[in-house]
This record gives C-alpha cells, sequence and structure tokens, in this order.
C-alpha cells in the first residue's frame, strides 16, 4: 500500500526529537524526519523537494529521498538521529531498499567521523548565538529564565552526543543519543532554568575546551567511508528508478480509460 505526503509517496517516516532520546516532558510534539520519492515533476526542478509542517502536536520535517545519501555524508546530528530512531516506519513499495538503509545505520553513523565532529562543532557555536532569541515556542522561557533555555539544553546535548559517541568508541550512536531518566533530570533542569546563562556559558565553554576539542583527532583521523556513500547513491536510484517507472504505468493505464 502506498502512503503520501504532500502527493508524494512516502519512502520512511522516522521519529524524532526529544520523544526519540527521552527528553519529552508533557506536552512535547512530536518530530518526524519524512522522506519521500521525486514525483515526475520533482526530477525537473532545481532543487529537490523539502517541506516543514509545523502544528500543535505534530512537526513534519519533508525531503526528497535523493537527499539522502548527501545528508548522511555531511553528518548533521539532527538527520543522523533519524536512523536510529525508536519508531520508524517503511512502506511496501519501497520495502527491500529501505530496509537495507535501515539495517546500515551503525555503518552509517561513522560514514564521516571528520565531518560529524566539524557540523558538530558548527552547530555548538550557532547554538550559543541563539541563545538570546526566542521563538514562538521558547518566548515564554526567555520571559521566566532571561535566556532562551530550550537552546542551551539542545548546545548541550550538541557537545555531549560527540563526546559519547567518542566513548562507544563509535559503536553505539544509539547509546549516544538516548538518555536514562537520571541524565534526562539533569537536561530537562537546563531547560527549566537551574543556571542563569553565565552559570550555563561557563559549564558548556568548559565542556568544549576540555572534552570536546581534545576529541579532533579522534574523529578526524578516521578515513570517511567513500563505498557506503556510493552504495547509498545506488540504493536511493534504485527507490527513485521504481517510483518513476509506478508513476509513469499509472498515468499510462490513465491514458486507457474510457
Amino acid at each position: 500500500m502506498v502512503h503520501q505526503e504532500m502527493g508524494r509517496d512516502i519512502v520512511f517516516s522516522a521519529l524524532t526529537g526529544s520523544h526519540n532520546y527521552n527528553l519529552q516532558t508533557v506536552g512535547s510534539d512530536k518530530d518526524y524526519k519524512i522522506f519521500v520519492a521525486p514525483t515526475f515533476e520533482d526530477m525537473y526542478g532545481s532543487q529537490p523537494y523539502s517541506k516543514s509542517i509545523i502544528t500543535d502536536t505534530v512537526d513534519k520535517d519533508i525531503h526528497d529521498i535523493r537527499k539522502f545519501p548527501e545528508l548522511m555524508w555531511k553528518s548533521n546530528i539532527a538527520f543522523m538521529e533519524a536512523m536510529h530512531s525508536i519508531s520508524i516506519t517503511f512502506f511496501d513499495t519501497h520495502h527491500d531498499a529501505v530496509k537495507e538503509l535501515i539495517s546500515l545505520a551503525d555503518d552509517i553513523a561513522t560514514i564521516n567521523l571528520p565531518q560529524l565532529f566539524k557540523s558538530s562543532g558548527g552547530m555548538y557555536l550557532n547554538r550559543l548565538k541563539r541563545l538570546n532569541h526566542a521563538t514562538e515556542g521558547t518566548q515564554h522561557l526567555v520571559d521566566a529564565h532571561g535566556w532562551n533555555t530550550k537552546e542551551g539544553m539542545h548546545t548541550f546535548r550538541t557537545l555531549d552526543l560527540i563526546i559519547r559517541f567518542a566513548e562507544t568508541d563509535f559503536k553505539d550512536f544509539r547509546k549516544a543519543l538516548e538518555y536514562t531518566n537520571a541524565e534526562k533530570d539533569f537536561l530537562l533542569a537546563i531547560k527549566d532554568g537551574a543556571f542563569d546563562q553565565q552559570t550555563f556559558l561557563e559549564i558548556v565553554n568548559r565542556i568544549h575546551d576540555k572534552r570536546f576539542v581534545p576529541l579532533k583527532d579522534k574523529y578526524c583521523s578516521q578515513k570517511p567511508n567513500e563505498e557506503l556513500k556510493l552504495h547509498l547513491d545506488d540504493l536511493v536510484k534504485g527507490i527513485v528508478k521504481d517510483s518513476m517507472s509506478r508513476e509513469l504505468n499509472k498515468s499510462i493505464a490513465s491514458e486507457f480509460v474510457f
């Protein structure tokens, strides 16, 4: 059975965000990364399709499956975590190819470790710049605590994930991603304003300098897995080919309906 999102066949959908790493609270919305097959028209577009849908209870981040290999190669943790979701749904149309993609999750976690370190370091710096800026969903935290404490929690988590993953010798991204209930209490304390901004900055800057930066050689000495990148390209090509064939057959069939 084919399931669609915004008129495009869903390849797979993964629960991400707080529910995926045990930082959810009462009222936390659910976040999903959704990868879709391109339509015939998409194939001729200047950019692969993407769409963000935000509601009070569910946020959907939708992307053309053609972007998948490059997103994994760039090793942005916001996308890497989709491969280690506690809830991944894929559909019969692309069953075999997507099943193989998911089976490669541990290999994908180490596809480009130098880039994982660099992109996470860049994300950390960008998050620091947003500590004094509120979004619609975090204005109440800025009003209550004087700074964006939710952004602070994720700033800490960005560094912490890299540190925890290295502690597993790059063997268990899922373990590095997920927090125990005891660990969860500390992360949520940051969000709940347990620290003023200055104290928080002293904490994360110390972690950055003393624990994150020293891991540079451990990450950056690892050779990127170009063979795996090519394999992902081939798997995605197969998915797109299957999707295009099905769409063409559907179009031909409609021509002969009298």
